[in-house]
């Protein structure tokens, strides 16, 4: 299965319903490498240019739209014992991608377990209107159910997050190496 252009693999059950969203899914880089303990030569996408790595640092959109950008920026929020935003994200993504009804309404329900509620150790941080307005999409859940959580999670790693990643040693080990590459 794929998140974004990050390869995810389910561990355990195929039954989507059982355990936690988090328990059964890790995230890879193209190379089948845990994203969250590669090195930075592990996480460098050849497919992506120095302008393009460059671009990450002036666009979170931009960042956002790319598969090694979201690579890069969920190790940074690792870092800081924060990825539970991108990967909520990224999991709303996968949902948005989904159309069987059955797997829609798994997928939502796993989701609200891992990073809605309030016992979730991956619980995002949310107003209580979103909250209110999830509660209320759970009753029929959709590929849309988290919208509005998502949107808010989105704005919140792009002005609390996103400066600190491109000001970080990282980012620039980053941009440095996509240089160095384009060099050779």
């Amino acid at each position: 299965m794929r998140v974004d252009g990050i390869k995810t693999e389910i561990r355990g059950e195929d039954k989507v319903s059982r355990g936690h969203l988090s328990d059964r899914l890790s995230i890879h880089n193209g190379d089948g490498i845990n994203a969250g303990q590669a090195s930075l030569a592990d996480l460098i996408d050849d497919k992506a240019s120095f302008e393009e790595v460059a671009a990450w640092g002036v666009s979170f959109d931009r960042l956002m739209k790319n598969k090694s950008g979201q690579k890069y920026f969920a190790e940074f929020l690792k870092s800081e014992y924060s990825d539970e935003n991108i990967l909520f994200w990224q999991a709303c993504e996968e949902l948005k991608r989904e159309r069987n009804t059955e797997k829609i309404e798994e997928k939502a329900r796993i989701i609200y377990e891992d990073f809605i509620s309030i016992l979730s150790p991956k619980e995002v941080s949310l107003d209580s209107r979103v909250r209110e307005i999830i509660n209320n999409n759970m009753v029929h859940p959709s590929a849309h159910t988290f919208d509005e959580a998502q949107n808010q999670i989105y704005t919140l790693m792009q002005r609390d997050s996103y400066p600190r990643f491109i000001a970080s040693p990282l980012y620039k080990k980053i941009l440095s190496s996509y240089g160095h590459m384009e060099e050779l």
